[in-house]
């Protein structure tokens, strides 16, 4: 939970240890260690059936990030969703502090041209690390984190 860049992802360590527990029994979790240390964190939940796998989450201790772990976590959980039927892999990742062009503009006027023109505002946003590793982005929630704080959907065929 500590892990997440502000805002974080959940409130407090009661429902970050609901989430990890819904996503373990609906799905599958793997977590890398170094020693007795957590440093890394993915998650994948089902859709559509088992067609489609939701990565969610994933989180790299902020002492261990551009070492590859979370490529190798993605990497991982790609490879569990397609063993397990998966066709697509999908995942959200939210603009929450205004760091993409998403941000701050009435999406509903033009949504395919704001998606195509989609850039980073200088701040690394996770959606950059993603479209490294495949993913497209195939959607967008206006405001699904308040006003002007969309919801960056994105997706990959998984290797069968």
């Amino acid at each position: 939970m500590d892990n997440f860049d502000a805002p974080g992802g959940w409130p407090d360590l009661a429902s970050a240890l609901q989430e990890v527990t819904r996503v373990s029994t609906e799905g599958f979790a793997r977590a890398m260690l170094d020693g007795n240390i957590t440093i890394g964190w993915v998650g994948g939940v089902p859709l559509y059936s088992g067609r489609v796998w939701e990565l969610h989450p994933l989180v790299v201790h902020r002492e261990y990030r551009h070492q590859g772990i979370g490529r190798e976590l993605t990497r991982s959980f790609e490879s569990e969703a397609s063993r397990r039927g998966g066709l697509t892999a999908t995942l959200g990742t939210d603009d929450v502090s205004g760091t993409t062009s998403l941000s701050d503009v009435d999406l509903y006027g033009d949504i395919p041209r704001y998606l195509k023109e989609i850039r980073d505002l200088g701040n690394q946003h996770p959606f950059l690390f993603y479209q490294k590793l495949g993913y497209a982005v195939t959607g967008v929630l206006p405001d699904a984190n308040g006003a002007g704080r969309p919801d960056i959907f994105m997706s990959k065929r998984l290797a069968r």
